[in-house]
């Protein structure tokens, strides 16, 4: 196993020397000069050079990069410019962490509580109503973006019947409750397309598993059906569906870009539109990096967990 993640990690090096690349990119394809950008259309020329200086946009697009690289391994990933002027680009992701996280997790934990019992019941009633109208729901949720959802949840959980708070954001250390409360309508909104995913998923890998002759012989043994389900088919179909689990933590985090912008919260996602709105180009390379960094993690987190539900890959 440390062999294994040995070499993952190795093979993630030149994937990041990539994505240093494109993000280093970003201020190069700005039409125009960066500079004029980032200072403004009202700024001086001694203010645009001055900006020019401060970026290292007078040196060599070559040395830039190694420069860039330089900083990067110290730690360093620039200043915001035009958000917070002087406050480091990594200092604001940090900052706004906490509520991407916070979102993210309750996300995933809604939509597995709920997939898999539905998985679990499709697969098990495969070809009956119970099957038909899961399938259809799964269908329709697929359909609706979070960007829909999340003003019918407003209207109708928050406005309406006000059990959920419309917008904002309130941390962990202010309780569980007060914290789930403001999380829950915004988590659900993302969370409706994986649910829908994970429970197809699940339903199709349980339906071939039931199949399967080690489980007719458990049936043909005298197991009770919850034993069957439940130690056996069950950690044999999740196998696929932890694959597609993984898939959903990159949707869930593209979600919050526009889920926090519709419930006010200060992630992540609200920093990202923010800097490029603002043309704050060293917090969105910062960006850029930081979430690049969080899929490949994520993906490495999948692929561990296989040896879990596979005892195969765990002696491979």
């Amino acid at each position: 196993m440390i062999r294994f993640i040995a070499w993952r990690l190795a093979g993630m090096v030149p994937i990041i020397l990539l994505v240093t690349l494109v993000s280093f990119l970003l201020l190069e394809l700005v039409p125009g000069d960066p500079a004029r950008v980032i200072a403004g259309d009202f700024a001086t020329p001694d203010q645009i050079e001055a900006t020019r200086v401060a970026l290292g946009l007078d040196r060599n697009v070559v040395v830039r990069y190694f420069a860039y690289l330089g900083d990067i391994v110290t730690g360093s990933f620039g200043n915001s410019v035009v958000l917070q002027p002087g406050r480091g680009a990594m200092e604001l992701i940090l900052q706004a962490l906490p509520v991407t996280l916070s979102l993210t997790v309750v996300a995933l934990v809604i939509a597995v509580v709920i997939a898999v019992p539905l998985g679990v019941a499709a697969a098990l009633r495969r070809g009956t109503w119970v099957d038909h109208v899961l399938t259809g729901l799964t269908s329709l949720s697929l359909a609706l973006p979070p960007f829909v959802i999340g003003p019918l949840l407003v209207t109708i959980l928050a406005v309406a019947y006000k059990l959920f708070p419309a917008v904002g954001y309130q941390p962990l250390s202010q309780g569980f409750t007060v914290w789930l409360s403001y999380l829950f309508l915004p988590a659900l909104a993302i969370a409706v397309n994986p649910i829908a995913e994970i429970a197809r998923q699940i339903r199709g890998s349980l339906i071939d598993v039931l199949d399967q002759s080690y489980i007719r012989t458990a049936n043909a043994k005298g197991l009770s059906t919850t034993r069957v389900i439940g130690k056996h088919a069950i950690k044999n179909a999740a196998i696929p569906a932890v694959t597609v689990l993984g898939l959903q933590v990159t949707r869930v985090i593209g979600g919050t870009v526009v889920v926090e912008i519709v419930f006010a919260m200060p992630g992540i996602g609200a920093l990202a539109v923010n800097s490029v709105l603002a043309s704050d180009f060293p917090v969105v390379q910062a960006l850029v990096l930081f979430s690049a960094l969080a899929v490949l993690a994520t993906n490495l987190l999948v692929d561990l967990t296989y040896g879990y539900f596979d005892p195969r890959l765990r002696k491979g």
